[in-house]
């Protein structure tokens, strides 16, 4: 069985995978055999990603989610185990039983060294990382900027400490439910979609609002050997678009702005005040069934494909200490 996953930018949401099949299947989930694919976290139902997929005799899908461009035809090479939401099996069209929770949420067995007074953390989309210094506005705001491009180890260390996760990331805010810190969302980077959050967090009766930041990016890190004209341009295209005047690709259009200035002002003051609301955690009881259905799930599936399920106990670092990647 090989595992395929979004692995084309570094994003700790995709990387996890790397980690957590091989724990929990052995070293029979790190084949390069791909006669049998895995599909797991990740957003990875679409026609382009699954072309990935073609040679494969057999294609297990384990609480992954739909979202970004045309579906992928299942025939009957798929093997659908169960599938991130609810909007997920609708579009994939299987049974909306097989609707269990994001397969990230398999980490939830696992300890996390949880602090009640630790900092307020912000986790931007991966995508977002380029516009601007994060690092600095964090610091202006008086919170830690956690890059979901770290290695997992480094970025799970950072997110336990935390006490509340501010984040533009899905992700961020799975890992922070996982390790029951409480989370607020919030939209900046056109990369955003809505409709992943809801598949998600309808499967654990959370109906989050998600606030706009004013988005921008600064010309000293994004688009750097464009001219000035270059920015006036994108100036004039981001106001209209915003005003419903243009193309409609203008309303994702983001202005240029000064991260040590007023656009990085505002960003800071937009999230103090994120985290002055009260922040977002699945109810234990709702976490536990989610959790154990999984677990469930990926033991059967083990038997019927003749791997080892190993379960999964300790603490997140040994999820790492254990998987033999350090």
């Amino acid at each position: 069985m090989k595992c395929f996953y979004y692995d084309a930018a570094p994003n700790v949401g995709d990387e996890v995978n790397c980690y957590l099949w091989s724990r929990l299947l052995g070293r029979s989930a790190e084949s390069e055999d791909g006669r049998v694919g895995l599909l797991g976290i990740g957003t990875l139902l679409s026609e382009e990603f699954c072309q990935r997929l073609d040679s494969c005799e057999r294609i297990v899908v384990f609480g992954s989610g739909a979202g970004y461009g045309r579906l992928p035809r299942l025939d009957a090479r798929w093997d659908v185990r169960c599938v991130r939401g609810i909007q997920t099996a609708r579009a994939v069209g299987v049974d909306e039983r097989l609707a269990v929770a994001d397969a990230a949420y398999l980490l939830g067995s696992l300890t996390w060294a949880r602090r009640s007074v630790g900092p307020i953390v912000v986790i931007p989309h991966h995508a977002s990382m380029a516009y601007l210094d994060w690092n600095s506005v964090c610091q202006r705001a008086g919170f830690s900027f956690l890059s979901p491009t770290l290695p997992g180890e480094d970025f799970f260390d950072t997110l336990s400490t935390a006490s509340l996760v501010l984040t533009e990331a899905m992700h961020g805010a799975i890992f922070a439910d996982i390790a029951r810190i409480p989370w607020v969302p919030f939209r900046f980077g056109p990369n955003f979609l809505e409709r992943k959050w809801t598949d998600w967090a309808d499967m654990f009766n959370l109906s989050p609002s998600i606030p706009q930041a004013e988005s921008f990016y600064d010309p000293q890190y994004h688009n750097q050997e464009k001219s000035s004209a270059f920015h006036a341009e994108r100036r004039l295209k981001a106001l209209l678009g915003r005003r419903g005047i243009g193309r409609r690709r203008w309303r994702k259009v983001l202005p240029p702005g000064d991260t040590s200035g007023a656009a990085g002002d505002r960003f800071a003051g937009f999230l103090q005040g994120l985290a002055q609301r009260e922040g977002y955690l699945s109810a234990d009881s709702v976490f536990d069934v989610r959790v154990s259905a999984l677990h469930e799930k990926l033991s059967h599936m083990a038997d019927e494909y003749g791997l080892e399920y190993t379960g999964f106990s300790g603490s997140i670092s040994d999820l790492f200490d254990q998987s033999g990647r350090r």
